[in-house]
């Protein structure tokens, strides 16, 4: 997918520039630090948190996948279709499959895409206050 070096499972799911970000990503929006692992069987045994919130804790079992199966797509529109999205658009398809996908654990049923990731995020969970209309927290005066 980044053309940068030749294409292995596990560069293509995990080493590849274009999926560290969304890695990066998932890792800052719930302020874990993590040493990416070389293998994906890397990946799933050591894949574990100990997450008291229910719903939080489903969200981090879906981010691998939805992470390899937005990267598989994208892969694949690029081989079969000859075209792809910016680098922007591929982190907002995650995230939008991230959120896709965790309406099924009814906790954020109601959430927008902007309120699911500021949900998730580390802000989010330390209960930072949040203005309602655009996620973003309240400018101090």
């Amino acid at each position: 997918m980044c053309l940068q070096e030749e294409e292995s499972v596990y560069h293509l799911f995990i080493h590849c520039r274009c999926v560290s970000g969304l890695w990066h990503l998932s890792f800052s929006l719930l302020g874990v630090n993590w040493v990416q692992p070389l293998t994906i069987k890397s990946v799933l045994t050591t894949w574990t948190r100990k997450i008291k919130r229910s719903w939080l804790l489903g969200i981090w079992k879906m981010i691998p996948l939805a992470m390899w199966w937005s990267t598989w797509k994208e892969r694949n529109q690029w081989i079969f279709e000859g075209k792809g999205r910016s680098y922007q658009d591929f982190k907002l398809y995650f995230l939008r499959t991230l959120y896709s996908w965790s309406q099924v654990l009814g906790d954020g049923i109601n959430l927008n895409l902007l309120n699911f990731v500021n949900k998730i995020s580390i802000k989010g969970l330390l209960g930072v206050p949040q203005c309602e209309a655009t996620g973003s927290a309240p400018q101090r005066g």
